[in-house]
């Protein structure tokens, strides 16, 4: 925090900065030409006034550079330690109106019975942390706990010390004695005091908060937790921290994780200190109210301190509250001053890799390998010493999630991707720090595009806008911004939906010049030909395209653009997607001597990559590569690249031998997670229902299954693809040496007749899709099988079968242990399959099914989720009993039975169902009459397609808990449930939602239940 001439100073540190910036691209500059200045040519006339120019740079940057100092020298830069002497005022708890605190009962029911039950019992020490955001509420739950009555009565010593940044044993162990003697023994040395606290706390059943814990060594953690205990039986600890690696090393339970307030408790709260009690506000104010409540993303003081300075203002000048951004209103200034401790505690690295952040809006799913490439190419992170580059990104990423600025992290099951979020408040703290830096730019802000703004990202709308001026105005605007590093725009309508892409570019970007870019630039990502006169780019790192489509129209430009790519030397990340028509990549990519990661995503048509894929040394990551017969095509091109993450190899026909599979050398190639092989492309995203089509295929020319057997993967892959084999077994022996390999596909293997050795594999989850011949997912009859302790598949989880006639069993020695830990299967199309008992199973889908694969159904007594779909026109009724066993069941879906007559009368026996859908079953009459009353836990039935269901039954007035009914073309039904006058409203008026052929009803006397999105 600078306190003196603070406006000047800002100017002039972002003058400073300025100039690095200007110097840093100088050399960067030098770099790229100077490997042209060797030998001969180092006399060339271009080249001596090349060296001439730069000459002249660097003494103009010096020189600017003399200046900036000199001014400098009239700055007193007095430097305010938040970090370290500005604690106090967060040392005082004080919570005088417990009625201001809400939202927090669940949290606090949760604390107390671990105290009071859990670790009553436990004979040694139990230690809770309470883990969260700063300012979310850790020290008031923490402060709840502490004074409940029942707590006070179990504990004989209660102690609370605020450890803050230094966790000092001393400091700790002083604070324990004051608390209970209340008298100070600073004086006494550490032994002394070491024998002082167990003194006080010998066989006491005590209970200690250590609030506000930071950074610990793990030795200084147990020196402490040894001497702390001495307690009783039941003796506890409270820690409360904002950093989850404290809570791991602290914790001897799982940690609480401690979210901000919902938004009906937010809500409560800032009503009550803006509105106050008996005030009439309008619905204008309760509107903009909410608006506004919702930014704080529920940090209770944020919340109330918010909701105060609303109360202050008339209510018309309320939208001047909620334009502004948060960090900005002086009533936000403690809230983000505790942010902002925890901001201080990164290292500088992990600061800058932050606070870049801000240029994804708020609420975007960030994907984890993208942030770290977009780090990298701005040079906010380095390798460093055995460390690649990539594992310091990791590392940095690693270090904002367990920090908390990085939340919601989520892995995609098809990709494999890693997505976070930033909370609300994080991503203004962001916005606060760069705000002179990143810019999310629109037509709104465009006046804010100055000088100092270094990372703009944008929407694509913008590029594609109809008004010509306006675009024109955007990129007039960015060439400006001499230093400018990074462009990045934003996809229309969100992650990830390729059919909303703008694949075919306005016809006007053909005919309209391109405007000039920055050519500072280190990162574009950009689904316009505007932005794409790549020549004088020479700093960029990263470049991202997608969306083009390759016509008769664009093509000659598109190939122009990707040959071009090839004079970027510079350049480390390149990624192209969603090219629709692209044949094969440019010759003359060999030349990116720097690339370290080289990505095509739905590119459907590429059937050919560029030759020599062996010279770019560097490179790090190729998702695909498409393997051919000629020269500088094959998989000895692979065999030196040190290759990790995604790899997907392709075209695999065109490997002849198993020496030729070898020369790949992937077992070698160690930091690969993900592997997929495929003996033929396909020009379509993924034929999911080929199971009609016939098995015969011819036998190839060559022993398939010694190309696979050399294709021996890496030890420690996770996941793995096979699509297309063409052998008739799956049965090597570097399959049983695999124990990380957690995901197994295998599509489209039609000859194949047995696999072995697949149940002694840790897999968690296995896909077997398109295989004609099998009959059983593991026929190995070797002795292990026999063993009473052995268990097939010990780790299996999810299970997914599809398009298998032959299957008969899971297993051909099926044994009582298999399969323990199975939760979901998914069965499409498994005719001859006959079930054996699952006793985990808990969610259970069955397509295009029959009595024969339904009738096990009765012994899967753990089910929560059941799904059945027939399109077997000759079956009009289930199995008997099917439903008898189903206790735990919450959700079921009776999905295309055109001949099914009538439901079972089990239905009605399922206590704990909650939401029922029927769907498409056409000549289904009437439901069970009796024992709807035992159905007290449903909250939503639906019934689709139902053309033959005449009424519902009178039982349905029985539903109690019903929020939601929704009847969708059921001619008869959908009359009579019409308000008012069909004649069975009376059975469903005291429903909540009810909604017939999208006619949503509300009943305003019905009970207030949740809302149910249809």
């Amino acid at each position: 925090m600078l306190r003196r001439n603070k406006n000047n100073t800002q100017l002039w540190l972002e003058e400073l900065k300025d100039a690095v910036y200007e110097l840093d691209g100088i050399f960067d500059e030098y770099s790229i030409k100077s490997l042209g200045l060797r030998g001969f040519s180092f006399f060339k006339p271009k080249n001596i006034m090349f060296r001439y120019e730069i000459s002249k740079r660097l003494k103009e940057i010096t020189r600017r550079f003399d200046e900036i100092a000199k001014r400098g020298r009239n700055f007193t830069l007095d430097v305010e330690e938040l970090q370290t002497g500005d604690d106090e005022w967060r040392q005082t708890i004080s919570i005088d109106d417990q009625s201001q605190i809400y939202g927090r009962d669940d949290d606090k029911k949760r604390t107390v019975e671990f105290l009071l039950k859990q670790a009553r019992g436990s004979h040694f020490l139990s230690i809770y942390p309470i883990v969260g955001l700063g300012a979310v509420g850790k020290t008031t739950l923490a402060y709840l706990v502490f004074n409940d009555e029942s707590v006070n009565n179990n504990f004989s010593v209660k102690i609370w010390v605020c450890v803050s940044k230094s966790f000092s044993i001393k400091r700790i162990l002083s604070s324990i004695i004051e608390a209970v003697t209340h008298e100070k023994y600073d004086t006494l040395q550490l032994d002394e005091m070491e024998s002082k606290v167990q003194e006080l706390l010998q066989n006491k059943r005590y209970l200690l908060v250590l609030d506000d814990v930071w950074a610990l060594m793990e030795t200084t953690w147990n020196e402490v937790k040894f001497v702390l205990s001495c307690g009783s039986k039941g003796a506890c600890i409270l820690v409360t921290t904002r950093d989850k690696k404290v809570a791991a090393i602290m914790g001897t339970c799982q940690a609480h994780y401690l979210v901000g307030l919902s938004e009906d408790q937010s809500w409560l709260l800032f009503k009550k200190c803006a509105f106050g009690p008996g005030k009439e506000v309008s619905e204008e104010s309760v509107a903009i109210g909410k608006e506004i409540m919702k930014r704080c993303g529920g940090l209770p003081p944020s919340i109330r301190e918010l909701g105060i300075q609303c109360s202050r203002n008339e209510d018309t000048k309320w939208h001047i509250v909620r334009q502004q951004e948060l960090w900005m209103l002086s009533s936000q200034i403690q809230t983000f001053r505790t942010l902002m401790l925890s901001y201080f505690d990164l290292s500088p690295m992990s600061r800058e890799c932050y606070a870049f952040c801000v240029i994804f809006p708020k609420d975007t799913e960030i994907i984890k390998e993208d942030i770290i490439h977009l780090w990298m190419a701005n040079g906010f992170i380095s390798s460093r010493g055995n460390l690649e580059v990539e594992d310091v990104g990791s590392a940095i990423w690693d270090e904002l999630c367990q920090k908390l600025f990085f939340q919601d992290i989520k892995v995609d099951d098809s990709s494999g991707d890693i997505s976070f979020k930033m909370h609300y408040l994080i991503h203004e703290l962001a916005q606060l720090i760069m705000r002179q830096e990143c810019l999310l730019f629109d037509y709104e802000n465009m006046r804010h595009l100055r000088k100092s703004v270094r990372h703009v990202s944008f929407h694509g709308d913008i590029v594609y806008d109809e008004v010509l001026e306006r675009v024109e105005s955007f990129f007039l605007k960015l060439e400006r911004v001499k230093s400018m590093r990074t462009l990045y725009e934003l996809e229309l309508h969100g992650q990830g939906n390729i059919l909303l892409f703008p694949l075919t570019p306005p016809l006007r970007e053909i005919h309209t010049s391109s405007f000039k870019l920055p050519h500072s630039l280190r990162v574009i990502r950009t689904s316009s030909l505007k932005l794409l006169p790549l020549k004088n780019l020479i700093h960029l790192r990263y470049l991202e395209l997608y969306g083009f489509a390759i016509n008769k129209l664009y093509g000659p430009f598109i190939d122009t653009l990707l040959e071009s790519i090839s004079s970027l030397q510079k350049l480390e990340i390149l990624k192209l997607k969603h090219f629709s028509n692209l044949i094969c990549l440019p010759k003359q990519f060999t030349s990116l001597k720097n690339l370290r990661h080289l990505a095509t995503k739905c590119c459907y048509s590429l059937s050919r990559m560029f030759p020599d894929i062996r010279k770019l040394s560097r490179l790090r990551t190729l998702n695909v590569y498409i393997v051919g017969s000629e020269a500088g095509h094959t998989l000895a091109e692979l065999h030196d690249l040190e290759l990790g993450g995604k790899l997907s190899l392709e075209g695999l026909e065109n490997v002849d031998s198993l020496s030729d599979a070898q020369d790949a050398n992937l077992v070698s190639k160690e930091n690969l997670q993900d592997l997929s092989f495929s003996w033929y492309r396909r020009d379509i995203l993924d034929l999911s229902v080929l199971w009609y089509q016939s098995g015969e295929t011819e036998s190839p020319a060559i022993n398939v299954e010694h190309v696979l057997e050399g294709l021996r993967p890496p030890l420690y892959l996770k996941k793995l693809r096979i699509h297309q084999y063409e052998g008739l077994s799956f049965c090597f022996p570097w399959i049983l040496h695999m124990r990380s390999l957690v995901v197994l596909e295998l599509h489209d293997c039609r000859n194949v007749q047995r696999l072995s050795s697949l149940g002694l594999l840790s897999l968690r989850k296995l896909k077997i899709q398109d295989m004609d011949n099998m009959q059983y997912m593991d026929d190995d009859d070797d002795e292990s099988y026999d063993d009473m302790e052995f268990r097939a598949f010990p780790s299996l989880e999810e299970l997914e079968l599809r398009g298998l006639p032959k299957l008969e069993r899971l297993l051909k020695a099926e044994k009582r242990n298999m399969f323990p830990l199975l939760s979901h299967l998914y069965i499409f199309y498994c005719p001859k399959l006959v079930l054996p008992h699952l006793p985990s199973l808990k969610s259970l889908q069955l397509y295009v099914c029959n009595n024969e694969v339904l009738r096990p159904i009765s012994s899967f007594n753990a089910l929560t989720s059941l799904e059945l779909s027939c399109g077997d026109k000759y079956l009009t009724s289930f199995p008997e009993g099917i439903m008898r066993n189903l206790a735990s069941l919450e959700t079921l879906v009776i999905y295309n039975f055109p001949r099914l007559k009538k439901i079972p009368n089990e239905l009605i026996n399922l206590n704990a169902l909650r939401h029922l859908e029927i769907i498409w079953c056409e000549e289904l009459e009437s439901l069970p009459e009796e024992g709807w009353e035992s159905l007290c836990s449903v909250l939503t039935l639906k019934f689709y397609l139902c053309s033959g269901l005449r009424s519902l039954p009178e039982g349905v007035r029985r539903l109690t808990s019903l929020e939601v009914l929704e009847i969708c073309l059921c001619p008869t039904l959908g009359e009579r449930c019409k308000k008012g006058i069909g004649e069975d409203w009376e059975k469903i008026q005291h429903i909540p939602k009810v909604i017939v052929d999208g006619i949503y009803t509300k009943n305003p006397t019905a009970r207030v239940g949740r809302i149910w999105h249809c």
